[in-house]
């Protein structure tokens, strides 16, 4: 139970309308766990009822043991951070160093200063996202993936136990992707911090993961180590003849690249 995020029978969606359901999952300290499938398979959805944004339609989501929804508001910030896909926030006149230190919020409140420490953390995650010269920069003036790694820093400086990354690599260049997912890597490994993330390449997924949870269909297909579920097996019957897995020239793992139709 201690330090692990789990996930027992839950139903999820909006209104009425029902996304995912009977799912059962759990990541513990230290994992990355991918959360794949098809457009619309609900790893986003998944994403926001981890975070707390969603209420489950049935079933549970716990931190440690305990519901998440039963933690006060600032507690379960304290625990589990967010990194969209999109955010709001990029439209508004902060600096990238302003939006970073909104990370420390659930340790300190809106209204209160930093403190010295805060101030440290705050430093340390722009510095290891790589962002720390662009402090004074706004946030409208940032590319996208400039943007993708000042919202993952701010996600850092929450000092939480449990990362939700929706598709940190969008909107990056290859020397950039591999950076970010190597930080990711090393935030598990280093702080034992559990984090989940969605990703569309699923090569990268191979190489960041430690397990995959497969969705399709409003449900769970499968989840293993990437080794088993990056196989045409598991694959072709959610995403479609038009992909092949190879194996990887180096690594030997999974190397999943589409196949396009007509071409040879």
């Amino acid at each position: 139970m201690r330090d692990r995020l789990t996930v027992r029978g839950l139903a999820c969606g909006y209104g009425d309308r029902r996304i995912l359901t009977d799912l059962s999952l759990d990541v513990g300290a230290g994992e990355v766990l991918a959360l794949i499938g098809p457009n619309g398979s609900g790893k986003t959805t998944l994403l926001h009822t981890l975070a707390g944004l969603l209420v489950p339609q049935a079933g549970e989501v716990e931190w440690a043991g305990r519901s998440l929804l039963a933690l006060a508001r600032r507690e379960r910030a304290r625990a589990v951070a967010l990194s969209p896909q999109r955010a709001e926030e990029a439209a508004w006149p902060l600096t990238v160093a302003e939006a970073v230190a909104l990370g420390r919020a659930p340790h300190r409140g809106w209204f209160r200063p930093l403190t010295l420490e805060d101030d440290a953390v705050v430093e340390r995650a722009m510095e290891r996202l790589g962002v720390a010269a662009l402090a004074d920069r706004l946030l409208p003036s940032l590319s996208g993936g400039e943007l993708r790694r000042v919202l993952l820093a701010r996600a850092l400086a929450q000092s939480p136990r449990v990362i939700l990354l929706d598709e940190p690599a969008s909107f990056l260049d290859l020397h950039y992707q591999a950076e970010l997912l190597g930080i990711v890597r090393r935030l598990a490994a280093e702080e034992g911090v559990a984090v989940v993330l969605t990703l569309h390449d699923l090569t990268l997924v191979s190489a960041v993961a430690d397990r995959v949870a497969l969705l399709a269909d409003g449900r769970l297909r499968a989840v293993g180590e990437p080794g088993r579920i990056l196989s045409a097996e598991h694959l072709v019957p959610v995403f479609g003849p038009h992909l092949e897995v190879l194996a990887h020239p180096r690594s030997g793992g999974p190397l999943v690249l589409p196949r396009l139709p007509g071409v040879a």
